[in-house]
């Protein structure tokens, strides 16, 4: 049984930058069941720093985290987080009070968003059908987040300051025994007074093991394509796009 004070399950993004900033005062341990941190969703996530998306308490964290991503410690990583890329939200005919709502929300944590005509959205991507675009607004203020530098200073991070990552360890029992609580792996147990449930899409099943009722997490597939451009068109410079109805996004990826 190895000891620590705190447990975290998980080495995606969330796991591995709670065991980050934990490991300031405490002896923590990261174990993730893959064989290589950030496997799933944390590998495959859109890349983009935006204040204009999920609840407010998402907003919230994303505006407070833009300081640390735009000027992390030296240390952290040796190329910068983050790069400008603006991002454009279209809209069909009928999502256009959808539109209208969600500038009105943006602006409360992103002021600069505005509206712009469907014609300058089409110019900008031209890849865009005007007929599709009814209307559109621009979130000037995103950001390209580089994910791997990110992930990477996390974890490198944590082990500069004593934390310890254990990969192929997934945990297969989760029982609170004599005040402090035990986690099995294939590869070892280990024992913490506080485990951080950081399984992502699998969380609910982690919770399980510790007697925790489920919320409601369910892992999905994500798919993403990368195509060639039509002949003679460039895609350097392209602002991300997205769509009102949240259903789909593309940008520009190595010139595809």
């Amino acid at each position: 049984m190895t000891a620590c004070d705190v447990v975290v399950i998980g080495g995606g993004i969330a796991g591995a930058s709670a065991a980050y900033e934990i490991a300031i005062r405490r002896k923590v341990i990261l174990l993730e069941r893959e064989s290589a941190c950030g496997y799933h969703s944390t590998g495959r996530s859109a890349a983009s720093y935006t204040e204009n998306y999920g609840t407010t308490v998402i907003r919230r964290l994303a505006k407070a985290s833009r300081r640390f991503l735009e000027a992390p410690p030296a240390e952290f990583a040796d190329r910068p987080l983050m790069q400008p890329r603006g991002s454009i939200t279209i809209a069909r005919e009928e999502q256009r009070a959808r539109l209208e709502a969600g500038l009105a929300r943006g602006r409360e944590f992103a002021p600069g968003m505005r509206e712009i005509d469907p014609d300058e959205a089409c110019r900008r991507v031209p890849i865009l059908r005007r007929d599709y675009v009814a209307a559109a607004i621009e979130e000037p203020g995103s950001q390209e987040i580089d994910v791997h530098a990110m992930h990477q200073g996390f974890l490198k991070g944590l082990r500069a300051r004593g934390g310890q990552i254990v990969t192929g360890a997934e945990v297969t029992t989760l029982a609170r025994r004599g005040g402090s609580w035990q986690a099995t792996t294939p590869g070892g147990a280990y024992s913490a007074a506080i485990v951080v449930n950081a399984a992502g899409a699998w969380a609910d099943r982690v919770g399980a093991l510790a007697g925790a009722a489920p919320i409601g997490l369910v892992p999905k597939r994500r798919t993403a394509f990368l195509v060639e451009p039509p002949a003679g068109v460039a895609v350097a410079g392209w602002p991300m796009i997205d769509d009102a109805g949240e259903e789909f996004y593309f940008k520009a990826d190595a010139g595809r």
